[in-house]
């Protein structure tokens, strides 16, 4: 039976396609599975329809009107949160479809992961819906294009807006990761941003593969290269930026990430490259550890220990709990002996 679901699911992904039709975005309960045929095809909505989603922002520009879902940990139930850290995941997309282990997704699954990783570091965390991913309206066949950088921008102001943000940390996994880099030219609110295995140098990555194309689809001509817009970037005082990469990555393959890097240090900002060890089947997962390198940075800890705690450390390291309260505690240790102020004051 289940070769049998399975089978007709892939069926269902491949018809909507064809067809190139899109739906009305579903609202999801908390335990309800994200559907692999609407991140496939992309999805509408409405500004009512937005209106009763949960946790949902309605935006709208020349381009764009879409309504973007994100779950946040238990702080925003509060009303107010001063700083936040904001997770984006990587394609859910690829030449293969959509990724098999998508459907496995909930909102409750995705709000229990944002509250444990404030448990960790402390910070109000909130994972941001891609458009046509996790019950957010819009086309994942248009990421790595203005279009979706224009959309998570927007999202953030209203996200900012409702609940009094002052300051954002930023982390993204792979494509995820390549809009974090994209999205600090259009912010001057964004304290740390961390780009985990990031798709940060698009056209860089093009060339290396031997293509004529993005993996997208997509032409170079319709690419937004966040290289090419670190001439725009004018960060917030205080503002540092970490790359995780790992050597080995099959995917997003490690050259790319080393040229943005380098690109990015002779603009000028303030960015570290970490080598780690990443998990998965070709060495692409850095995201857990960039979530502890974004929250140490949230924190106010230094680069330099943020450097010696997190380089040459697996992606699977068994006590991620530890390593959190490693930090709280020297954080307590430097806020005391430096009489500093708080975080924001680097």
């Amino acid at each position: 039976m289940k070769k049998i679901s399975r089978a007709g699911s892939l069926l269902a992904v491949m018809a909507v396609l064809l067809c190139g039709c899109a739906s009305a975005v579903k609202n999801y309960g908390p335990d309800e599975h994200f559907s692999e045929t609407e991140a496939a095809s992309g999805a509408d909505s409405t500004p009512e329809q937005c209106a009763r989603t949960s946790d949902a922002v309605w935006v709208a520009g020349p381009t764009f009107q879409e309504c973007i879902r994100y779950f946040p940990s238990k702080d925003f139930r509060q009303g107010t949160v001063h700083s936040a850290i904001v997770f984006m995941a990587g394609d859910v997309l690829s030449a293969k479809g959509v990724s098999p282990s998508y459907a496995a997704g909930t909102p409750r699954k995705r709000i229990e992961r944002a509250d444990q990783e404030q448990r960790r570091g402390g910070t109000p965390y909130l994972i941001l819906g891609r458009p046509g991913t996790d019950g957010s309206s819009g086309n994942q066949n248009l990421r790595r294009t203005r279009y979706e950088t224009l959309v998570m921008n927007a999202a953030l102001d209203k996200i900012k807006e409702k609940y009094g943000i002052a300051e954002y940390g930023l982390i993204g996994q792979s494509g995820g990761g390549g809009l974090v880099a994209a999205l600090i030219a259009e912010r001057q609110d964004v304290l740390c941003a961390v780009s985990s295995s990031g798709v940060t140098a698009v056209k860089y990555r093009i060339a290396a593969a031997g293509r004529s194309s993005d993996y997208t689809g997509k032409s170079v001509g319709d690419v937004w290269d966040p290289v090419e817009q670190l001439g725009r970037v004018n960060p917030m005082p205080g503002f540092r930026m970490f790359v995780t990469s790992d050597k080995n990555d099959g995917d997003v393959g490690y050259s790319s990430q080393e040229h943005y890097v380098l690109a990015a240090q002779k603009s000028g900002l303030p960015i570290t490259q970490l080598m780690v060890h990443g998990t998965g089947p070709v060495h692409h997962q850095t995201y857990s550890i960039g979530n502890r390198v974004v929250e140490d940075c949230m924190l106010g800890l230094s680069t330099s220990y943020i450097s010696t705690t997190y380089s040459d450390l697996s992606n699977d390291h068994p006590d991620m709990d530890g390593l959190a309260r490693k930090a709280q505690t020297r954080r307590r240790l430097e806020t005391a002996s430096q009489g500093t102020a708080q975080p924001g004051n680097r």
